[in-house]
């Protein structure tokens, strides 16, 4: 039987509980519905997403500092629900610093890590600032909503809002995000729900279940991205930093190292530095193969090996000029250093 891991407070009163697919929290059950099926292949969904607008920031995984496995399957088509949470955890003020947030997001990874063994359990959480971070990957399988965890998508609130009143400036952020998810990360109709709709919980708390229509109806913005402690350097170069934030991306093991690529075309693009394993008899990197899949290369020719077939897809895809090489400070690697420092490829 899969654990059920509940929050109460001193009445016994459940204010959060979290589940995973295995075993449905609730009464909030049910076959999970065709058209979200997911896969035990780690690329990351098939089609590129289109690009967010400049209201939307969600600060990367790798901007708190990720630890743990990014949800357990990679999951095909959008959601089709979508649900609102509260951690019940730490009760931060607006003015709180980035690095106290950070540490909150640890922490809620470690819970998650510890009870399900899948690293942080929602997909986005907003603190009382406004500022929003990125949980489990849009399109990996997290714990929120157990039973539904394979077909919906959470927006979580930092803190408990059975006591707690949330801000203006998470209302807002949490509006942009669900209007930017539609036909992005979930169907154009996904619901907007609380978690207590479909589970015996009181989350995501009163005062936040009371705002949902207006997270559903307003339009929103978020603040400005908390920015990358540790952030990529946009260089140019393509070093074990650059591929070991792409690996967190992407959803691909996490060493800095992309494996096993063809002597024959390392001098040939100086600008991949550190971390590149050159040999005679190239089989491939996982995380190569997870970008050809993302920027939309044929999977007969996802061999995950780096070569300019794979260089001029991948310039094409950040629109950059399309040469087949990587050059020293080259455009393409900047421009892919500047969307991973903004949580995203």
């Amino acid at each position: 039987m899969a654990e059920i891991y509940e929050i109460k407070d001193d009445d016994g009163i459940v204010l959060e509980v979290l589940g995973t697919d295995d075993e449905p929290a609730g009464d909030g059950g049910g076959e999970a519905p065709s058209d979200a099926v997911p896969t035990e292949t780690p690329p990351a969904a098939p089609q590129a997403a289109p690009e967010p607008t400049a209201a939307l920031s969600i600060a990367s995984r790798g901007s708190w500092g990720a630890r743990y496995p990014d949800g357990d399957l990679t999951l095909t088509g959008p959601a089709v629900e979508v649900f609102v949470h509260h951690t019940v955890t730490a009760q931060l003020s607006p003015d709180a610093s980035i690095a106290a947030e950070a540490e909150q997001m640890r922490a809620l990874e470690s819970v998650g890590q510890s009870r399900f063994g899948t690293g942080i359990s929602y997909n986005v959480i907003i603190f009382p600032s406004g500022r929003a971070y990125q949980g489990v990957s849009w399109n990996r399988r997290g714990t929120h909503t157990g039973g539904r965890n394979s077909t919906s998508r959470s927006i979580c609130f930092a803190g408990n809002y059975e006591t707690s009143t949330p801000t203006a400036a998470q209302i807002s952020t949490a509006a942009a995000i669900y209007r930017e998810g539609k036909d992005r990360w979930w169907t154009q109709g996904a619901p907007l729900q609380g978690h207590r709709d479909v589970s015996q919980t009181a989350c995501p708390g009163r005062h936040l279940y009371a705002r949902i229509d207006d997270i559903r109806t307003g339009s929103g913005s978020t603040p400005p991205s908390p920015g990358e402690p540790g952030g990529l350097v946009v260089d140019g170069f393509w070093g074990s930093a650059t591929t070991g934030r792409l690996q967190q991306e992407l959803g691909t093991p996490v060493d800095g190292v992309v494996s096993s690529q063809s002597a024959y075309w390392r001098d040939r693009n100086p600008g991949l530095t550190t971390g590149w394993q050159w040999v005679s008899d190239a089989d491939g990197s996982l995380v190569i193969a997870a970008l050809q899949r993302r920027i939309g290369m044929d999977s007969g020719q996802r061999d995950g090996k780096i070569g300019p077939q794979t260089i001029r897809a991948l310039q094409g895809y950040l629109g950059t000029p399309v040469d087949g090489v990587i050059s020293r400070e080259s455009q393409a690697v900047m421009a892919l250093q500047g969307r991973l420092n903004a949580g995203r490829v």
